[in-house]
């Protein structure tokens, strides 16, 4: 009788084959206190069920939270429907598209001399001079090196003393050619926002709608893009199947060589 594991449809051989590379972790841990979009109330935790006795709320012998907070809350993932009727919620999106090819555009030089910097075309060009095309149906993330500033809310923010938030962004003329050009699935950033601190600050926030007008969707406030290479790593984006899901907390890492 043939060995089915022995059979040519098997992935275990491609399983022990990466079990070599290295993993890295793209999530933040949220509690109540993380950096967030100034819209959203922080979270609440409550402790319902504990293993001793009189802490939790409704009793004890085991462990048990009550999570409270808005769907956009630490490294999550926005669909179509967060800004735009009619688009994806999160249990429609396929998980095929949850593992991708990762590309990283790096700015962070340009972000330490100008933190108000947004990613321009020559940015993409020296990646694909020195890559090659951006692949179709890749994950197209933008390091600027922002994330290094958790978990500090003010130094995420940048605000001035007008109060005009001060972080990079990305630029329509990238967001274009990434998704129009090069066909990509999705795209993410450190940053709490698509737009830069500039355009959230005067209430213009048309690079994040154009990119959920398209259906397609997002992570945001990643970490550690610096751990990954530009080119080359894919990247395994996870999250929760609320129906008719806005937004959730997701769990995001790489799988580089």
């Amino acid at each position: 009788m043939q060995d089915p594991v022995s059979t040519a449809r098997s992935l275990w051989p491609w399983l022990a084959q990466i079990s070599g590379a290295r993993f890295i972790d793209l999530t933040h841990a949220f509690d109540e206190s993380i950096p967030h979009c100034e819209s959203f109330a922080p979270a609440q935790r409550t402790t319902l069920y504990h293993h001793r006795k009189g802490i939790g709320t409704l009793g004890h012998g085991f462990l048990a939270h009550e999570y409270r907070h808005v769907g956009q809350w630490g490294t999550h993932v926005d669909p179509g429907a967060h800004f735009v009727e009619g688009k994806r919620f999160l249990d429609e999106i396929a998980v095929a598209e949850m593992m991708l090819p990762l590309v990283v555009l790096d700015i962070e030089a340009q972000v330490e001399r100008d933190p108000d910097y947004c990613i321009h075309m020559d940015d993409v060009r020296a990646w694909e001079c020195k890559h090659g095309q951006i692949p179709a149906g890749a994950f197209v993330a933008k390091r600027s090196g922002w994330s290094k500033r958790w978990p500090s809310q003010s130094q995420m923010m940048n605000r001035d003393a007008s109060g005009t938030a001060h972080f990079p962004g990305w630029s329509l003329d990238v967001l274009r050619f990434v998704f129009e050009e090069r066909r990509a699935t999705a795209c993410g950033h450190e940053t709490t926002d698509t737009d830069s601190g500039l355009s959230m600050s005067r209430g213009d926030v048309s690079l994040e709608r154009y990119v959920l007008e398209r259906d397609a969707w997002q992570i945001e406030l990643l970490a550690s893009l610096a751990d990954v290479p530009e080119a080359g790593a894919v990247v395994v984006a996870s999250w929760p199947k609320p129906k008719a899901g806005s937004g959730f907390p997701a769990r995001v890492f790489a799988i580089a060589a």
